[in-house]
């Protein structure tokens, strides 16, 4: 029969040992948790990214619309810009039918008169119906001509904007392809994590192990020490049996 002491100190080995394996169960489990925690911000945080390059594309898709409306705009400036200037040329021509119509009609109403066609007054008034004529010819194909730059410098300012957007898109879409990139890397962490969650199993499983050791060789030691421990003994051998 083994002396109280030593039943006593066999005791504190069997509590400390199995303390000790429930510590270490509690310490693998809050590991555990804290890597699965990990592993959901983890995806939350690729997730993000994901969402975050769905948003580049969809700018980048904006920025391409925009620009195609730019384009129709120049197009639409450069067909204003020729139309003016056949507009001016056709308005241009009619001035000229019409002065020389007018200069006709007043050579003859000039000879209808009894006036000398030839002489200096009536050539002088000629000459100046067709000078007026020619200027105003002049004035409205310079009309015409402004009106028609206008229209350029719009166009340019389109395709300027066209141009514009287009780069837009593009560094969009880069941005997109690097938050892909970066959603990737993310993932790619995660099996890693999941192999640190196993590792984490296994050191609590060894953690556990170890203690069971420790407490049964407690427990020899302290059986030795006291020189059998009987029928205490024995229910404490059958529970590592």
């Amino acid at each position: 029969m083994a002396s109280p002491m030593a039943l006593v100190g066999i005791g504190a080995s069997v509590v400390g040992g199995m303390t000790q394996m429930k510590a270490a169960d509690v310490q693998t489990r809050a590991q555990q948790l804290q890597i699965q925690g990990s592993i959901m911000q983890t995806v939350a945080k690729a997730f993000g990214m994901e969402v975050e390059a769905s948003q580049y594309e969809y700018n980048a898709n904006v920025a391409n619309y925009r620009a195609g409306v730019a384009k129709i705009n120049a197009d639409i400036a450069k067909q204003n810009a020729s139309y003016e200037r056949d507009v001016g040329e056709i308005q241009a021509e009619q001035s000229g039918m019409k002065t020389r119509a007018d200069l006709g009609a007043m050579k003859a109403h000039q000879g209808a008169s009894g006036l000398a066609i030839n002489t200096n007054t009536a050539a002088h008034v000629r000459e100046s119906m067709i000078e007026i004529g020619a200027y105003d010819q002049a004035m409205i194909r310079s009309n015409a001509a402004r009106r028609a730059y206008g229209f350029e410098v719009e166009a340019t300012q389109d395709l300027a904007q066209a141009d514009l957007y287009r780069y837009e898109s593009t560094m969009q879409l880069a941005q997109k392809q690097n938050a892909l990139t970066a959603a990737g890397m993310v993932r790619d962490t995660i099996p890693l994590q999941q192999q640190s969650m196993a590792l984490a199993g296994e050191a609590g499983g060894i953690a556990k192990t170890a203690a069971l050791v420790n407490m049964v060789g407690s427990v020899a030691s302290k059986w030795t020490q006291g020189g059998g421990m009987g029928m205490f003994g024995s229910t404490v051998a059958g529970m590592f049996a």
